[in-house]
């Protein structure tokens, strides 16, 4: 069995820094207008994503037989520093880089895993150009050209973080306490991420024009931290994670009483490119992983 890895940025390089290639803060608050336009530019982006889904769906469906399973098999994921992928860490490279690893071992299957931005990848599955991505949720629109395994790598969820100084002054008991104060989300990837996370929230949050969107958890803990936005929406793990990494842990505090969303992370694997067989039998060989003490230690490693 053999299991190689590869991150890419856009140019096909080797990836950079995440950190190091975040713009610096330009000004203390967003301009409502920029909200707008952002909103109107993630529209314009989904209408045009979505037309292509349908076209990759009957380019999907019209393939002869998925890949046999002894061949290796190609999987994509993004460029990340969160806690589920960082490629570029030999000693650390994401609890699912290091799950997928003992999972496939047991199987007996190689792949290679390659990490590419998120857009970048979605296309490369919706194409038909690769097997399978991770760490994704479940939404209508994946279910029609992936196939996902019954057997979660891991389940997570999304709360509220605020700056500790707010802590009791402002809460999430309902939409309505966000009213008046800007909200900082990941933005939308057309055609896929907006369709699982909360979308009563965020068409509340669009309807009142306190939606910010930022490229991930990092630059949103940044905007909250510098007093740019009230709340953002992140999930747990990689909230706290990054919190430590940024040096934030006595600034910014997660309101858990109450979750935005809570969804199970998957590999989707393509239809027509892996066969049905071999989806069951990888969620089988993770179910019985996840009952080992290896399971554990992965899990305690970066989730302690």
């Amino acid at each position: 069995m053999t299991f190689s890895v590869r991150s890419c940025n856009r140019s096909g390089g080797a990836a950079a820094p995440l950190i190091a290639a975040s713009k610096p803060d330009a000004a203390l608050k967003p301009s409502r207008g920029t909200s707008r336009r952002r909103m109107a530019d993630t529209s314009a982006r989904l209408n045009g994503f979505r037309s292509f889904l349908c076209m990759a769906i009957v380019a999907i469906c019209a393939l002869s037989g998925a890949a046999p399973a002894a061949e290796p098999l190609r999987i994509v994921t993004e460029v990340s520093l969160g806690p589920y992928e960082h490629l570029d860490e030999n000693d650390a490279p994401g609890f699912s880089v290091e799950v997928l690893r003992r999972v496939f071992a047991a199987m007996g299957q190689d792949v290679t895993i390659e990490a590419f931005p998120l857009f970048r990848s979605w296309m490369m599955i919706a194409r038909g150009e690769r097997d399978g991505f991770f760490s994704s949720q479940r939404n209508r629109a994946l279910e029609q050209i992936c196939a996902f395994p019954d057997e979660p790598l891991k389940h997570e969820r999304w709360v509220m973080f605020v700056r500790s100084a707010d802590v009791g002054k402002l809460k999430f008991s309902s939409f309505d306490d966000l009213i008046g104060h800007d909200v900082v989300v990941r933005g939308s990837t057309p055609g896929m991420i907006e369709d699982w996370i909360a979308p009563d929230l965020y068409k509340f949050l669009s309807e009142h024009n306190i939606m910010v969107e930022a490229s991930g958890s990092i630059p949103q803990l940044r905007m909250l931290a510098a007093g740019r936005v009230d709340y953002a929406v992140i999930n747990v793990s990689s909230g706290m994670r990054n919190i430590a990494l940024l040096g934030l842990s006595k600034k910014i505090r997660p309101l858990l009483s109450r979750s935005v969303a809570a969804a199970g992370l998957y590999v989707c694997f393509t239809k027509g490119r892996v066969s049905p067989s071999l989806v069951d039998a990888f969620s089988q060989a993770l179910k019985q992983f996840k009952q080992t003490e290896a399971y554990q230690a992965i899990y305690r490693k970066y989730f302690p």
